[in-house]
């Protein structure tokens, strides 16, 4: 095909194929790297493509461009100056390998990505091989083969590390993992800090011990639960929201970064290893190499390349000092002036955002009614992305923080005094209420089974949705805590059940289920359907609603009476409703896979994620194995038993 276009193409083609793969490389590392990390505190769905792209297009380019100056350095025929532009393409290879190292800030788009350590370790050895067969093409009497030496260790070096950190990220590595770590660092402990700030470092550090255990579904002991709870249950929210944020930025760099590896004494070993080779190779090729003698295109491509190297390990040691863990290290080795004095300055350099700190929103009604300009996007099947272009996002505020963790810190509070017995029909009742355990307080229970424990949570939800927004028209000028925070976790609600169902027990049990309720939405005349649902019996309705003959608009207008006429004081009516979103909210946090959990961190982190973690904390959570403090078969740390006094 090739063959068939003008001599200047072809010659273009041959003269700019390696150069400009080698190029392309390069720029996906860049990309990887500047982009990568802002997934982790930004929910924009284009820098998810971006990273998503490159991070699939890095290891094909560089392999191909690879495998390309093996073939070129086979061909030994032609003039000396083309031999001279291969031997210092030949030098291109090592930084190849490191392109295929990936940076430190992303080793896995996904967890899956984990799990494919095996294949890197196969692509290792095979592009070791390539490399090491294009290094020794290209040997001469010349100083560039000792300029590539450094290159090609630090390549290897680089290589290796991804190679391993996937295989410790992998499910079956972190399942042999065991509680040690959360036992040293619980005994290790000292009096809480003074400074609030140092005291959530701290502890977010010991609780992440428990989590990164309970993620691989594995069953931490009770005497981590009540550790947890005691703590927990002793701080305000703030203070415990700040303690998750910590904690799940941890199991973010467990999980798709190099922290694993690098945060090591052997791997800070190694970065000081490949950044000294790194800059060994850049000193060398500006003060020995002859530059006249070579490509001035392929000389300023390998400064580039050698530039970039060393840019690259700058940036990965910033990366190690500006973030929690050297802090966390710093109280660790705490008790003198220096230390103090470091971790002051690290504390001022560093971002205190460490999760997009949004909540999505998903308005069924208004999503329904624009839908209607958006047609022609479903002829070719994005309505996906029609849904995308439907959700809104707000900045979680002190207000619902306080909310959320109060309302969780009454449930642990009836736990409390079951510690010793550990009751697990209890606790089983307390997680799974989704809103009958409000309504049961109230003494309402029974006329709201229909729409609460004697449905599916899907249908509930989209229920309690459309009423929320019925109730919300009528009150609309009653400006209060109680509606704001209502509307914000119907809304919230809607937007896990339509964009991320999998992080519900139970989503659309089908695609079309959705589809049907939107054109119902969009033909049906909601302020008609609720007049009409004023004239209806509310026994009837129940009994013909369990034979699936009502829709969920119609429902939702019936349950809007409902509220409407059986509580007539606004502020009363809507703090139940604000009280049954948030029963939903923590049992679908106590229900969402942990896999799913994980996935969420690398979209800016999910309000679910949160709220699941604090739940954990606080002791809401069957995850756990139940015995008392009487059982002997059990190892407890002493400092825990004088802890809570034993």
């Amino acid at each position: 095909m090739l063959k068939n276009l003008p001599e200047e193409v072809l010659n273009l083609w041959n003269n700019w194929e390696i150069r400009g793969m080698v190029l392309l490389s390069l720029l996906l590392q860049t990309i990887l790297i500047i982009f990568g990390p802002l997934r982790k505190t930004i929910a924009i769905v284009w820098i998810r493509i971006l990273v998503w792209s490159a991070y699939l297009s890095a290891d094909m380019v560089a392999t191909f461009a690879l495998g390309n100056l093996g073939r070129s350095q086979g061909d030994s025929s032609g003039d000396g100056s083309k031999k001279a532009n291969n031997s210092i393409q030949a030098l291109w290879a090592p930084f190849l390998l490191v392109h295929l190292g990936g940076p430190d800030t992303i080793t896995a788009y996904s967890i899956e990505d984990n799990e494919l350590w095996l294949r890197h370790l196969l692509g290792l050895v095979v592009q070791v091989v390539v490399a090491f067969y294009v290094f020794s093409r290209s040997w001469g009497s010349g100083i560039l083969p000792f300029i590539a030496i450094p290159m090609f260790i630090a390549g290897f070096i680089k290589y290796s590390e991804r190679t391993w950190v996937l295989w410790s990220s992998c499910s079956k590595s972190l399942r042999n993992s065991s509680l040690s770590g959360f036992r040293s660092s619980y005994c290790q402990t000292r009096n809480p800090e003074s400074d609030q700030e140092r005291e959530y470092l701290r502890q977010a550090y010991t609780f992440f011990h428990i989590s990164k255990f309970t993620m691989q579904d594995l069953a931490p002991p009770y005497w981590a639960l009540m550790a947890s709870h005691l703590r927990f249950s002793k701080i305000p929210a703030d203070g415990a929201f700040k303690v998750v944020e910590v904690e799940l930025g941890l199991i973010y760099d467990m999980l798709y970064t190099k922290a694993p590896l690098i945060y090591s004494r052997y791997g800070i070993i190694l970065r000081c290893i490949s950044f000294l080779l790194s800059v060994t190779a850049f000193i060398v090729f500006q003060v020995k190499i002859e530059k006249h003698a070579y490509s001035s295109i392929d000389v300023a491509i390998t400064y580039l390349l050698l530039a970039a190297s060393v840019f690259l390990e700058l940036y990965a040691f910033l990366c190690l000092v500006l973030s929690d863990r050297p802090m966390i290290w710093l109280l660790d080795k705490g008790g003198n002036a220096l230390t103090s004095a470091i971790y002051s300055r690290l504390r001022k350099l560093t971002t205190s955002k460490r999760w997009s700190r949004c909540i999505s929103q998903y308005n069924l009604i208004g999503s329904s009614i624009g839908d209607k300009q958006l047609k022609c996007l479903k002829l070719v099947g994005i309505d996906e992305m029609m849904r995308q272009m439907h959700v809104n996002r707000e900045g979680l505020n002190g207000g619902l923080q306080n909310f959320i963790f109060e309302h969780l810190l009454k449930k642990a509070e009836k736990m409390k005094e079951n510690f010793n017995l550990f009751d697990k029909k209890l606790r089983s009742k307390i997680i799974g209420q989704r809103g009958d355990g409000v309504l049961e307080r109230e003494r309402v229970l029974g006329n709201f089974k229909w729409c609460t424990t004697e449905v599916e949570f899907s249908r509930s939800i989209l229920v309690w949705h459309l009423a929320t927004e019925i109730c919300y028209d009528v009150d609309k000028d009653a400006a209060s805590n109680y509606v704001s925070r209502s509307k914000c976790l119907s809304e919230y609600m809607m937007y896990l059940l339509v964009i991320r169902p999998n992080m519900l027990s139970k989503g659309f049990s089908e695609e079309g289920y959705l589809n049907t309720l939107m054109r119902d939405l969009r033909d049906m005349d909601i302020t008609q359907s609720y007049k009409t649902a004023h004239g209806y019996d509310d026994a009837r309705f129940q009994r013909e609603w369990e034979t699936g003959r009502y829709s969920v608009v119609y429902g939702g207008c019936v349950l809007a009476k409902q509220l409407l006429e059986s509580i007539s004081e606004s502020k009363k009516r809507w703090e139940m409703i604000e009280e049954v979103w948030m029963e939903m909210l923590s049992y679908a946090a106590a229900h969402c896979p942990w896999k799913e959990h994980g996935h969420a961190l690398r979209r800016g982190g999910e309000l679910l994620t949160h709220v699941c973690f604090l739940m954990l904390h606080l002791g809401l959570s069957q995850q756990y194995e139940y015995r008392t403090l009487e059982d002997n078969r059990v190892s407890i740390p002493k400092t825990f038993l004088k802890y809570i006094g034993r």
